[in-house]
């Protein structure tokens, strides 16, 4: 008799670990959740291309792939991108194993060697939004940040997949959806300083491409023709998400947005609002990933400490003003 009982509390133990690996995996496959295409392949050919003189230095490569089974978006015509990495010495990539490869625009953004298993993986990630993973075989949105903000009992169910934690469902842009984002010149530029790249501020802007009306479900309104954009854009910043302040407006009778054929639509937002980031002392480049439903776009501007720290604190302190 005791036997089953000592088999079942073994197995109690092997879940939890066997269930902590598998989440293990899944956050491998994260930086695919940000590709707009996503493809498993072979390299068919690697050029080097030429090193920056930074320490360490970039170095960069032309990939041209054997694109096999589609995970997201369309298949590309010829395979051929662009990748580059900041490393002191260079790597160097066998072209005999499969790769899941993730690619914005010209660029890759993630190659992982990938066996049957992962491949099963990033199928079920590549069916989420930019930013989530699966965590106990349930996915997991990274609005968990957002609180009680983050999706209201009463908001409208748009999709299957359900963040566990929130309950905010897995809003996409679909296909022919295109997301840009693009710095705003500072409206006092100072020579040397916040002259070239501006001041945190960034334009971004969606477009349907297709030939018809798109409704893109990841771009929430308020059903009176407002757009939510704090409510549909997070703020990645070296893989931490951070929403921008001004959400929790979604409500019943909030919609997805609709796009004529060729429409766009923008918004500015300032990312010296956002709350959590961890701004640099002197002077640094900050990145920045805008993410909408599985879409991402990175860009950048100087921070300068000396400007921007009161700046931005004064930034906040208009916003919060009356509140």
């Amino acid at each position: 008799m005791r036997i089953p009982v000592l088999t079942a509390v073994v197995l109690a133990m092997a879940f939890p670990a066997a269930r902590a690996a598998e989440d293990d995996e899944y956050k491998q496959l994260a930086p695919l959740t940000s590709a707009e295409t996503v493809f498993v392949g072979k390299i068919a050919k690697v050029t080097k291309g030429p090193v920056g003189l930074s320490n360490p230095p970039v170095h960069s490569y032309r990939f041209e792939f054997e694109p096999g089974e589609m995970l997201r978006g369309t298949k590309p015509e010829k395979g051929v991108y662009q990748y580059s990495i900041r490393t002191a010495n260079p790597p160097a990539f066998d072209t005999e194993p499969t790769y899941v490869v993730g690619v914005n625009k010209d660029a890759v953004v993630a190659l992982i060697v990938a066996g049957k298993a992962d491949i099963e993986r990033a199928k079920k990630l590549m069916a989420l939004p930019a930013g989530w993973t699966i965590s106990g075989d349930k996915p997991v949105s990274p609005w968990t940040v957002a609180g009680d903000t983050a999706w209201p009992k009463v908001g409208p169910k748009t999709s299957d997949a359900l963040c566990v934690k929130t309950g905010r469902p897995a809003l996409l842009c679909g296909n022919g959806i295109d997301w840009k984002v693009e710095q705003v010149p500072a409206k006092n530029p100072m020579r040397f300083k916040n002259d070239l790249f501006g001041d945190g501020t960034f334009k971004v802007t969606v477009t349907n491409t297709t030939k018809g009306v798109a409704t893109v479900a990841a771009v929430l309104t308020d059903g009176k023709g407002g757009i939510l954009w704090a409510d549909s854009v997070l703020l990645m910043v070296k893989g931490t998400a951070h929403p921008f302040p001004g959400g929790g407006k979604v409500t019943a009778d909030s919609k997805p947005l609709i796009l004529k054929a060729g429409e766009s639509v923008s918004a500015e937002l300032d990312v010296l609002l956002v709350a959590g980031v961890e701004w640099p002392r002197g002077g640094s480049r900050m990145y920045f990933d805008f993410v909408v439903g599985e879409k991402s776009a990175n860009n950048f501007f100087y921070y300068f400490s000396a400007v921007h720290d009161p700046m931005r604190d004064a930034a906040v302190k208009k916003a919060t003003e009356g509140k």
